[in-house]
């Protein structure tokens, strides 16, 4: 049994390929792989009023500390950036050498980490990336958040967000949404997803998510 979603917005993207979007309390930021750049878009306008180059843009993003953690390059390194002028502030090697970051969410917990290639969401600790949790969602892994006591990630191929209650580690019954959701990001009220199909940002509301507790760290 699954849960349909809603689209409450779309807002399309001039881009071939959304690999990332992140909230920093103002603005959404979506990274494109083919321009190689991080844009910030007005969530209620549409318009991008901000563009930032990064060279080596692979995966997701995600706001911490104020800054921009993409994840860049061949070998899915972490890479922290000015998000003012795109300069380079620090960099950490990929924590599992070898496998695909697929997702990034910063919160007040620190730094979860999904991987496309192991079904694994991991907790990490925003200085180093030390483990501090992990949690096998037992489904590819397209994308992740966090809010109000759930780890949400989107399962690209099976067109669904799924739910995981941290305290009990239970699934929620699956929401089923449109397109292909890539990246997902949520700003206090809306879940906001990459759609890597028609190259929109899509948001939706989750059923019993409605207080906050995510969004940028």
């Amino acid at each position: 049994m699954t849960i349909c979603a809603g689209i409450v917005r779309d807002l399309p993207i001039r881009a071939l390929d959304l690999c990332g979007v992140t909230w920093n309390g103002e603005s959404l930021y979506f990274a494109e792989v083919f321009s190689k750049q991080i844009c910030a878009i007005d969530p209620n306008s549409g318009e991008v009023v901000q563009r930032l180059p990064c060279p080596d843009v692979a995966g997701d993003v995600t706001t911490l500390r104020g800054a921009l953690l993409q994840v860049v390059g061949a070998d899915r390194n972490l890479r922290l950036l000015d998000p003012a002028s795109g300069d380079e502030m620090d960099e950490w090697p990929n924590p599992r050498p070898g496998h695909e970051i697929s997702g990034l969410e910063a919160c007040r917990d620190g730094v979860w980490v999904g991987y496309a290639d192991l079904s694994l969401v991991e907790l990490r600790d925003p200085d180093q990336f030390r483990l501090l949790d992990c949690v096998d969602v037992g489904h590819p892994v397209a994308g992740v958040t966090v809010s109000d006591g759930f780890l949400v990630h989107t399962d690209r191929e099976a067109a669904r967000v799924r739910l995981t209650d941290l305290a009990s580690r239970r699934q929620r019954l699956p929401v089923m949404v449109w397109g292909r959701p890539r990246a997902t990001t949520w700003d206090g009220r809306l879940f906001w997803y990459c759609d890597h199909a028609t190259l929109q940002l899509r948001a939706i509301e989750l059923p019993g998510i409605t207080t906050s507790g995510g969004g940028a760290a």
